[in-house]
């Protein structure tokens, strides 16, 4: 790879070059504080979430790229030489850098004039800060007298507003520097707490103060940017700093910034360690011992510590499951990098990223759902606060909102598939704990009734059994899971066919909830409305080689062969698997056509061919360039619902071949562009000259589902109510391989060999030198538990 490699162990990045296509970015934080580091030093920093509680800006799509960020700049006071520990914004030096991105936490180190720099990016497990750990070695002959500037560019409370009310807004800003404990203040006397850019007078004021200091002793500090940069200017080459001008002066307007410049001297060999932080102090304890938080982590030691406990937190989470094949790029990442990106897409929720300004949206409910899936195993109690949560957004008729904030507020657009997510994350969620009591807990539904966890699921085939069309298909709504599908139906709203098989998929999962719970008159219930649909769906929806998309207005189908573009998508295709929606003959069909007509070099797309018209009557997918996004892209969310589906059909070579394709390592950087140790939203298709290009990292729903599709299909061992099914459908060229797994309190050692060289099939389990019946591993009683399955064909 040019740009850098996975360490030995997998457990960090390494960037050898710097100068990567795009900012490759990670993400620090804790439950409450969030902070995102690109290889440039660039990257946003807020409170509780972005919107509301931004302390520093970040400007998307804008140049120079990936400004500002975090930086901190040196300059040679015998030399006048300027240059940066992240090789931006400075620029220089580009041979001299290295950045090692780990697991809550980003390392960049650089030799530049014969100083060696190191400085460690983290945010402490419990405190609302993120810490820039530094070290300098003066490895020259002579001594070196360096001054030392620590730099952000603060935003302080609503971001949204800060972008489109920047001249009124800077009125508000008020810093000051407290020479007492040797920290800079910041915070603003006017807050917005709405969602959206409005004119309603709150009068109240942002409920944080920012802080930035450092254990350096501050000679000089700057709160202003126009008096730092300069007119002009950029973060290059500060005004302030070739001028040593830096004014010690307070503000009460303009563009607010945290400058903090101390002197550092080194004889030759010397190494010298400082520390900057930045964080926040809730205003309602500012008065108190709580303005002394900032200097907590003066101390060296305790910034030992608390890295520590960063790293063993990750130790921690990952030692819940574990897999060993004879493939070590999966190994990598599903072990690491999948369930970080998982994990960090479910605290995070799609909101801040680089491509993400973080002002648009909250919480959407399918994501949040969705996420569950990849967290549970390691973090159950994180996910029943999530199932919660959730339950919150549900109204007492069963929609939801489709995007949410956790002050409560949210936006309803009817799309046709939120609801039923939830059933999603409080099945597996059960599946998992065995926790039923869950559904006895009461929680108000959006509108303020109030009703258990079980009321709420009913709640929601309430919503399904008054979302049919003509077809006895789900309404449109404002879309499915494709949100660009948006105006399918015109007025009569349109019926999705992938909806229905996603209805039908979830209703059954609830069905067999219901039954193991003796709840037979509502499993009846659901029985039936499944029923309905899924007789639907095999008496509209089949094409002949596949399954169509969606009906639009007046009887209008989408994803037919009788159609120019978009004859073929590839969610009904997986998702008639998945389902179980019909009979084998048809679903074997529909996936090979899927691989004849969706696979290219770079992953299956998510329709073919691609919309070169646009069409108002379909909507937004329509509108957008052929081979990007929607419109013909490989989609990787999707992509893991067709290895679902090929596991479900025992082809554990199609299903294989997919999952190896989608890694993100496997595309040269140069054309990736994005971070090739996570996956992102979508990969250019064949039908755009940019093909191979990707987009949208992180901040995907991709990485749960990979996690969940390649644990519980693929390596095959995924929990039931009652215990821990082995079923792995693997490549038949794979001979043995390990899953080490924690299931409710028992860490279950399983070795599985495949003699025989099949894709699917259990011959024999011995779990503790006994064999037993079946393919079930029912509860155990003891801390470990060894297990060996032998694959292979039936007698």
């Amino acid at each position: 790879m040019k740009y850098g490699h996975f360490s030995k162990d997998g457990r960090e990045f390494i960037i050898t070059n710097v100068a990567t296509p795009s900012p490759w970015i990670n993400y620090l934080y804790n439950d409450k504080y969030f902070s995102t580091i690109s290889n440039n030093g660039g990257g946003v920093s807020y409170i509780r979430n972005p919107l509301h509680g931004r302390i520093t800006r970040y400007r998307i799509n804008d140049l120079p790229h990936d400004r500002p960020g975090k930086y901190i700049y040196l300059k040679d006071l015998d030399t006048g030489e300027l240059w940066s520990l992240t090789w931006q914004p400075v620029g220089r030096f580009l041979e001299a850098y290295q950045v090692v991105h780990g697991f809550g936490y980003t390392k960049v180190t650089a030799q530049v004039l014969g100083i060696h720099s190191s400085v460690l990016y983290f945010v402490p497990l419990n405190d609302n800060q993120e810490i820039w750990s530094v070290q300098l070695t003066n490895r020259s002959d002579k001594n070196r007298k360096l001054s030392v500037y620590g730099y952000v560019e603060f935003c302080l409370g609503h971001a949204l507003i800060d972008l489109i009310n920047q001249c009124d807004d800077q009125h508000f800003n008020r810093v000051y520097f407290d020479q007492d404990i040797n920290t800079l203040f910041a915070t603003k006397t006017y807050w917005v707490t709405e969602n959206a850019g409005t004119q309603q007078q709150e009068n109240k004021s942002w409920d944080q103060w920012a802080f930035f200091t450092t254990n350096l002793h501050v000679e000089k500090y700057e709160t202003l940017r126009e008096r730092f940069i300069g007119a002009y200017r950029n973060e290059n080459k500060p005004l302030g700093i070739e001028k040593d001008s830096l004014s010690s002066q307070d503000t009460d307007y303009g563009n607010a910034v945290g400058v903090l410049q101390s002197i550092v001297e080194l004889e030759p060999g010397e190494k010298k360690e400082f520390i900057f932080s930045l964080g926040v102090i809730p205003k309602n304890g500012f008065k108190s011992k709580n303005k002394y938080i900032p200097v907590k982590y003066h101390n060296s030691g305790l910034v030992s510590k608390a890295f520590k406990d960063v790293k063993q937190s990750w130790v921690d989470y990952f030692q819940k499951a574990y897999v060993k094949t004879p493939e070590p790029d999966i190994n990598v990442f599903m072990n690491y990098w999948t369930p970080y990106q998982a994990k960090v897409a479910f605290d995070v929720g799609r909101v801040a990223s680089f491509y993400y300004w973080g002002i648009g949206r909250g919480f959407g409910f399918r994501d949040t759902a969705q996420d569950v899936i990849a967290v549970v195993i390691s973090r159950p109690e994180k996910a029943r606060e999530r199932i919660h949560l959730l339950a919150r957004q549900i109204f007492s008729d069963g929609h939801v909102y489709h995007h949410f904030y956790n002050e409560g507020q949210g936006e309803v657009t009817r799309h046709c598939d939120d609801p039923l997510w939830f059933i999603l994350a409080v099945t597996e969620y059960l599946k998992e704990t065995g926790d039923f009591d869950l559904l006895d807990e009461v929680e108000p539904f959006a509108d303020q009734k109030t009703g258990t966890i079980y009321h709420h699921l009913l709640a929601i085939t309430n919503f399904v059994k008054n979302n049919h069309g003509k077809h006895g298909l789900p309404v449109f709504g404002r879309g499915d899971w494709n949100d660009t599908l948006d105006y399918i139906g015109g007025d009569e709203g349109g019926e999705s066919v992938w909806g229905a098989m996603f209805y039908t998929a979830m209703l059954k999962s609830l069905f067999k909830l219901l039954v193991f719970l003796d709840k037979s008159q509502d499993a009846e219930g659901v029985k039936k409305l499944y029923i309905g649909i899924q007789e639907s769906v095999n008496k509209y929806c089949w094409d002949g080689e596949w399954f169509i998309r969606a009906f639009g207005a007046k009887d209008r189908i989408i994803g037919s062969k009788n159609n120019r573009y978009g004859k073929i998508f590839i969610n009904t295709q997986s998702w008639a698997v998945i389902s179980e929606i019909s009979d084998q003959e048809k679903l074997l069909k529909a996936m090979d056509s899927a691989y004849s007509h969706l696979d290219t070099e770079y992953g299956p797309k998510i329709c073919a061919p691609a919309f070169k018209e646009i069409d108002e009557n379909i909507g937004l997918i329509t509108r957008c360039v052929p081979g990007k996004k929607e419109n013909g892209a490989v989609f990787c969310h999707p992509t893991t619902w067709l290895i679902q589906a090929e596991c479900m059909l025992g082809r554990g070579d199609r299903a294989y071949y997919y999952y190896k394709k989608m890694l993100p390592n496997n595309i040269d950087s140069d054309r990736f562009i994005a971070e090739p140790y996570v996956y992102s939203q979508y990969i250019t298709s064949d039908e755009h000259k940019t093909e191979g290009r990707a987009s949208h990292s992180w901040q995907t729903g991709t990485a749960a589902w990979m996690y969940y599709v390649c644990l519980n299909y693929m390596l095959g061992v995924r929990a039931v109510y009652d215990g821990l099914i082995i079923d792995p459908v693997i490549p038949s060229h794979w001979e043995t391989f390990v899953f080490k797994r924690l299931y409710r309190g028992t860490e279950y050692d399983i070795q599985i060999f495949n003699p025989d060289k099949v894709q699917k099939g259990v011959k024999e389990i011995i779990m503790e030198e006994e064999k037993i019946r079946g393919n079930i591993i029912t509860f155990s009683d003891r801390k470990t538990c060894k297990v060996k399955v032998i694959m292979g064909k039936s007698n």
